[in-house]
């Protein structure tokens, strides 16, 4: 039916009840987005508080640990570890339980060289990292808690799953350690070539500069 201004009003008339239901479903729609942002924001607010309460307790306690080193971050650390899991578990998927979980895995890394337990903090966010970025600097994190154990195959593979993904950030970065790691295990041959290839793609920068020190270097 085509409708005129002249018989708008006569249509709108025999039609108020149809205009109600759309006008309350627009509504509701209105209603329902905003009850989603409003709720996607107090769960933000809720992980970044619970996330900077985590670190607090990490303050407070590498505080009362003063100068003795930190060697058990499960038992020296505990408040921290259990806020931090408790973060990690409440906002899977998102960028605060990333972090909260990047953070205990860096934890192990920095205070337990030797136990390997940073290796499985890392492994567990690849699967739940929120983005391609975050999928990054865990490969590439557990890329670095593989070779702490001297375990440099398996350093390498998680290197190569970083550079897959193709992201800018760290590009060079991704390549020099991979050199590297290459050099480390044996394979000089490799590392040769990739330390040239380095300093070929990435011409007058500091990972050229460190490729071509490198290069020629057997302790690395």
């Amino acid at each position: 039916m085509q409708i005129s201004e002249s018989n708008l009003p006569d249509w709108i008339s025999r039609n108020k009840r149809l205009m109600v239901v759309l006008l309350a479903s627009v509504a509701l729609v209105g209603v329902g987005v905003g009850l989603k942002r409003s709720q996607a924001e107090r769960n933000l607010r809720a992980a970044s508080a619970a996330l900077y309460e985590a670190e607090l307790k990490l303050e407070k306690e590498l505080k009362l640990a003063g100068t003795t080193p930190v060697s058990d971050v499960d038992r020296q650390l505990s408040e921290t570890v259990t806020a931090l899991k408790g973060v990690l578990q409440k906002f899977a998927g998102q960028a605060a339980g990333w972090e909260a979980g990047f953070q205990l895995a860096e934890l192990y890394f920095k205070y337990e060289p030797r136990s390997g337990k940073a290796i499985p903090a890392y492994q567990a966010l690849t699967a739940t990292a929120p983005g391609p970025r975050e999928k990054l600097f865990t490969w590439y994190s557990l890329a670095y808690a593989f070779e702490q154990q001297g375990k440099f195959d398996e350093a390498l593979q998680q290197l190569d799953q970083a550079i897959a993904l193709g992201q800018p950030l760290l590009k060079a970065e991704l390549a020099l350690s991979r050199a590297r790691l290459l050099a480390r295990s044996g394979k000089q041959a490799e590392a040769q070539k990739a330390f040239e290839k380095v300093a070929s793609d990435y011409a007058n920068t500091e990972a050229s500069r460190k490729a071509e020190q490198w290069k020629g270097m057997k302790n690395l």
